[in-house]
């Protein structure tokens, strides 16, 4: 068990590093112009030569050409455009840290450019074009990205470098600019030097060094099977790194794969045995099925086993392209690419695929692949093309099954450390709305970092579903009167149970629906749902029992709050005597003229008005000398503490007010028979909590309310 716990420990750690999460961010970002490319790749790749004649016919000669410029414009700047973004991802996840000095994003992308072509810089030419692209200068592009931008980081952290300029009063992105000025130019400085010693060990081009050492292992290799696998394998390297590896590896596929399959397809021809197991053909057929990596098996174990909604809409979206080994959606959607969880099967399901079906084509199960095959012809299909036999189409489907086996393990590790890290930012989510800030601020959605994005994806879920009226449910938690052995009230309770993070917290929703400017539809559904059960009881309960609602103190800024809230009750034919409005302290509720206003006429009407924890927050004894109060329910931090003798006396003090000012007491958060004995010796006698039940849907409380209620 512990060794198959470890690996999941170190992919969790190592993916939840700063460094991987600007990494794979910034992918995200290229994304849109991978999946264009994509598009328009394929268009122009067709495995069917007629439907290519077709579609060319379609589109025309400029329509031909536009896809030309779209890729060019899309896989041939995907270097650039990753730079761009790992640089300024970089300096946004170091402004979420340091409050003191704001590094721009967009200053932090034009020093690692600049960086970037000092580094490119040919001695004696142009920049050729494939510096640019995602099959040359990928690698290169995000290695720059990655120690230009932390150089440049870093040094603009370092004070005593900063220039000294008495900038008061001046726009703050000029004055950030100025001080960070001297970081940027000795970033630049640090990489001429580099420059000059790259130059001077004679290595003056570095994308023609670095190809050259790419095709170094494969100089003198005269065995079969290990080209296959020195292929497979430094491809997928290369794939993981963020490099094209076929493109890459043109020099070897053109040297030794591809005539090999010239050779077997004339054999064939000729009516002759064909010599060669390895060729290009079957490489692809093979080994590449839905693309590198073989990453339609990816796809079926996302699907089948994977829990994360997202990704497996992700990979129903990228299945199609697969289908066509197009697989760039998956490898910068997912992502797959400098993506540590996924690092082993994707290189490894190849090197087994290729094992595979090198011994069974040697065993001769499988004849030897004769034809020259479109690389974008979907599976199966291309198993009987290649082969001209049904036996390569079944061994494309062991190979399919075998990568899909080997993938299952690492999906439901990815699996786990999604959710455990959905977990960690919920909690900080969590703290973040229950923390007190000013009401000026949106501290939810405002949040910089990751809270600030989960807060945003949760705020739009939330207005979906105020509209669908889906995930939003109410439960029903009732307050006994020990004296009277009845139950005396019943609170409403909001839940939301989400599809990916399961049951959000009240206090969460409540908080984010106040910052999107949601609180009133919130509110109106909380009350319409709360009066539809309290009259669905009507002929099964006591007329007296009434329906505590938490209303938040920012509906009270609706002008047309207390006419609402009439009608809704009305609409229900209810008594307002049944209804009470529990105010939550969620905000500052400052004391207004409107807001008493429109408490004094929903007393007036009935309608009681209740402070939820009393006692312990900023603003309960102002609420209670500044509006109507009829009933109050203690702070649960006095019921879980109340054997201090301090916070004894708080009870009790807090009791005489009540008595004093005629408010009705209920004690909440009650968990066991010592609570109530303690507080029943202090006066009061209506508790709430889970001693006695706890929140229930709307039949079970009702089944609960009769039990205990006495006859009338």
């Amino acid at each position: 068990m512990t060794a198959l716990i470890q690996p999941g420990r170190l992919l969790d750690a190592t993916s939840a590093h700063p460094l991987f999460l600007a990494i794979k961010r910034s992918l995200t970002f290229v994304l849109p112009l991978v999946m264009l490319g994509s598009i328009a790749l394929l268009l122009r790749n067709f495995p069917s030569p007629n439907a290519q004649l077709r579609i060319d016919a379609l589109l025309g000669p400029i329509g031909l050409q536009l896809c030309d410029i779209l890729i060019n414009s899309s896989f041939g700047v995907a270097s650039l455009a990753q730079l761009c973004a790992l640089s300024g991802v970089s300096a946004m996840y170091v402004n979420q840290n340091n409050q003191d000095l704001h590094i721009s994003p967009i200053m932090s992308i034009l020093v690692v450019l600049s960086c970037f072509f000092i580094i490119l810089a040919p001695s004696d030419t142009a920049f050729p074009r494939q510096y640019f692209s995602m099959d040359g200068g990928l690698l290169l592009a995000m290695a720059v990205a990655l120690v230009a931008s932390g150089l440049f980081l870093k040094l603009s952290q370092c004070r005593s470098i900063m220039l000294p300029l008495d900038l008061v009063g001046y726009d703050p992105v000029v004055r950030d600019g100025f001080a960070v000025m001297p970081a940027a130019m000795l970033t630049v400085l640090i990489f001429v030097a580099i420059k000059g010693c790259l130059l001077f060990l004679g290595f003056g081009d570095l994308q023609v060094s670095l190809a050259r050492l790419i095709v170094w292992p494969f100089t003198g290799t005269g065995n079969d099977l290990l080209v296959a696998l020195l292929y497979s394998g430094m491809s997928q390297i290369l794939w993981f790194f963020g490099l094209h590896g076929p493109n890459l590896l043109h020099s070897v596929e053109a040297s030794v794969l591809i005539q090999n399959g010239m050779a077997n397809a004339a054999a064939f021809a000729n009516g002759t045995v064909p010599e060669y197991i390895v060729t290009k053909t079957f490489i692809d057929t093979f080994t590449r099925i839905g693309g590198s990596g073989g990453t339609l098996s990816l796809i079926l174990a996302i699907v089948f086993s994977s829990r994360d909604r997202g990704i497996r809409k992700l990979c129903l979206f990228a299945v199609i392209p697969s289908l066509f080994n197009v697989n760039e959606p998956l490898l910068f959607g997912v992502p797959l690419v400098l993506n540590p969880v996924y690092a082993v099967p994707f290189l490894l399901v190849p090197i087994l695929q290729t094992i595979t079906a090198y011994f069974a084509t040697m065993a001769e199960i499988v004849p030897k692949t004769v034809a020259l095959v479109t690389w974008t012809s979907p599976p199966l299909l291309s198993g009987y093309l290649a082969t001209k036999s049904m036996a390569g189409v079944m061994l494309q489907c062991v190979n399919i099954g075998l990568g899909f086996f080997v993938y299952l393990y690492f999906v439901r590790i990815s699996d786990a450390i999604r959710k455990k890290s959905s977990i960690r930012i919920m909690q900080s989510l969590y703290q973040t709305a229950a923390s007190v800030q000013s009401h000026h601020l949106r501290k939810c959605l405002d949040n910089p970092g990751e809270v600030g994005r989960l807060s945003k994806a949760l705020a739009g879920d939330l207005e979906k579903c105020l509209t669908s009226r889906s995930q939003l449910y109410m439960v029903y938690q009732p307050q006994l009167d020990c004296l009277g052995e009845r139950v005396a009230g019943v609170e409403a309770l909001l839940r939301w149970r989400h599809p990916i993070y399961g049951e959000i917290s009240p206090l969460v929703t409540v908080a984010l629906a106040e910052e999107a400017g949601l609180i009133d539809k919130l509110g109106c559904f909380v009350l319409a749902e709360a009066c539809e059960q309290r009259a669905a009881w009507s002929r099964f309960v006591a007329p007296e029992l009434r329906l505590s609602v938490n209303v938040s103190p920012k509906q009270f800024l609706n002008p047309r709050f207390g006419e609402e809230v009439l009608a809704t009750i009305r609409s229900h034919e209810l008594n307002p005597r049944q209804i009470e409005l529990e105010i939550t302290e969620t905000s500052m509720l400052e004391p207004d003229v409107q807001i008493l206003e429109s408490l004094t006429q929903l007393q007036t009407q009935g309608i009681r008005v209740a402070i939820d924890d009393f006692g312990m927050g900023h603003a309960s004894l102002r609420y209670l000398r500044a509006f109507p109060v009829n009933t109050v329910k203690l702070d649960r931090s006095l019921t879980d503490a109340c054997e201090n003798r301090v916070n004894e006396q708080i009870a009790r003090s807090m009791l005489d007010l009540c008595r004093s000012l005629n408010i009705a007491a209920v004690v909440e958060g009650v968990e066991n028979e010592e609570q109530v004995d303690r507080f029943l010796s202090f006066g009061f006698h209506v508790f709430q909590g889970y001693h006695f039940s706890r929140p229930l849907p709307g039949e079970a409380c009702l089944a609960y309310i009769r039990e205990r209620s006495t006859p009338a």
